[in-house]
């Protein structure tokens, strides 16, 4: 018997939302979706396995293709249409409610959101960097954090985060008294491209938008990321959104 009919026969022997559940959590997604599709597809399957399925097929890295297009990658297409078939099914109760529980804050609660305004000009006073990478690039950081609390005005603050390119340099300079918005704009994004690869740096993005939104750094210095060689960013355009209903714990 092919192996294909082998799976596919042990598979409709289960019996239970529990069993599904167990082999939904310990399938390697390196040997394929099929599993997976069969599981999502089954009215025995729980509203637990099914919501943790949709989170580990990581829906954000989709969000950018229309829902009725085929994907050119035979594995991603496959992973495209569970997060397709959960999408349907999921909202129309069609899986099974049971003890199983799943909280998917964990798979989005780090996600980050980047406004439209993060990438605008600031309002200011026009910025200038008069700092060469060879005045820095000696810096230890018992220098970074000496320079940052020395910064005797907002241009020099500016300056100085034009070059950083950690989060602890980031740290001095948004808590520095003279950080303005025009810095704690550009700081974010040599935090986005420079230090993306720290697992703090999510958090001290969003803190940074919040922080703004809040009022919390004056208008000083005009800075404009569109002009900025060092930032990297392409906006992704969503073409759906992720119902609210799948961030709820069940």
């Amino acid at each position: 018997m092919p192996q294909r009919e082998l799976d596919e026969s042990i598979f409709r022997a289960l019996k239970t939302s529990e069993e599904l559940h167990y082999l939904a959590t310990h399938h390697s997604w390196d040997n394929g979706v099929k599993a997976l599709q069969w599981i999502v597809e089954s009215p025995i399957c729980s509203e637990a396995t099914a919501l943790e399925l949709f989170w580990l097929a990581q829906p954000q890295d989709f969000q950018q293709c229309k829902l009725d297009i085929t994907l050119q990658d035979e594995y991603l297409n496959e992973v495209f249409t569970l997060l397709k078939t959960i999408l349907k099914n999921y909202p129309d109760s069609f899986y099974q409610k049971t003890i199983i529980p799943f909280d998917p804050a964990p798979f989005y609660e780090n996600e980050l959101i980047i406004p439209d305004w993060i990438y605008q000009k600031t309002n200011g006073e026009n910025s200038y960097v008069y700092y060469e990478e060879d005045d820095i690039e000696d810096w230890f950081d018992a220098d970074w954090k000496n320079n940052i609390q020395r910064a005797e005005s907002t241009i020099e603050l500016f300056n100085i985060a034009w070059f950083m390119d950690e989060p602890e340099q980031a740290a001095l300079i948004l808590e520095h008294p003279l950080c303005d918005k025009g810095i704690a704009v550009l700081v974010f994004w040599r935090l986005y491209n420079e230090c993306a690869v720290y697992t703090e740096t999510n958090g001290k993005l969003k803190e940074i938008i919040h922080n703004i939104l809040n009022n919390t750094y004056p208008e000083m210095l005009s800075y404009d990321p569109k002009t900025d060689e060092k930032v990297d960013y392409k906006k992704k355009k969503i073409v759906w959104e992720i119902p609210e209903i799948f961030r709820k714990e069940v």
